[in-house]
């Protein structure tokens, strides 16, 4: 996932228009609207489109300056989203769309609220190995399913909380990650960073009881050095 994607996905809007609400469970019909509607941005002169999706962008790209915190952008992922940029993924990678994919991704988000951060290192890549070598005497990791790969500051990202409907929800971090990519700093080198994605889903089973979900919600968690504190208002009655 290169940096300059985030170029693409945040520099076109789309409005979803009034009175919209958290549809936590889709319908057939819904599916393969939001298939459809994935799949016909997959143009020569468009990417993935995400309008009010996007919830809050703090860098533009790969130009920095310094004191940018880490945190580039929050989108807001909902179980029509989710299902919408897997239409879009497979139409760009020229997949055939098959019924078990398909099932495992509105399984995956059924009932869910999911936040995806956009991030990149406040270290350059050299700094990041150096220091994670010098901790555990090598910069890989093990994951969950046996696979190694680099050790990185997404993996100290800990859990968020979103707070709706009267209740607080805990969710824990998924990373995907870390890639690499050259960021422009203001008055100083260009570096080499590590970036990546963090992923919170919350299970809102409870509270959408398979009805829509119109409540204004507040989606907090911290960088990765537990310094700063990002919280963010959300308002389930603007999406789908």
């Amino acid at each position: 996932m290169p940096k300059r994607t985030l170029l693409v996905l945040t520099a076109l809007g789309l409005s979803l228009g009034p009175a919209l609400a958290l549809q936590p469970v889709l319908t057939t019909e819904e599916i393969q609207r939001a298939l459809k509607e994935g799949s016909a941005m997959n143009t020569p002169r468009n990417g993935y489109i995400l309008g009010d999706y996007l919830l809050k962008e703090y860098n533009d790209g790969i130009s920095l300056k310094p004191g940018d915190g880490e945190v580039d952008a929050i989108i807001v992922a909902t179980p029509y989203e989710r299902v919408r940029y897997f239409g879009y993924l497979e139409s760009i990678q020229r997949k055939l769309v098959t019924e078990t994919a398909l099932n495992a991704v509105v399984e995956r988000y059924k009932n869910k609220l999911t936040f995806v951060i956009f991030t990149h290192s406040p270290y350059t890549v050299d700094q990041e190995v150096e220091q994670w070598t010098k901790a555990y005497g090598s910069s890989k990791i093990t994951d969950e399913e046996g696979k190694t790969r680099q050790r990185s500051y997404l993996d100290q990202y800990q859990e968020a909380t979103l707070e709706v409907g009267g209740k607080t929800y805990t969710a824990k971090p998924s990373v995907d990650g870390p890639y690499t990519d050259i960021f422009s700093i203001q008055g100083s080198r260009p570096q080499s960073r590590f970036l990546g994605l963090i992923s919170y889903s919350f299970d809102l089973s409870d509270l959408a009881a398979n009805a829509k979900i119109s409540e204004v919600g507040k989606f907090s968690f911290k960088d990765s050095q537990g310094q700063t504190t990002y919280s963010e208002t959300v308002d389930l009655g603007k999406y789908f």
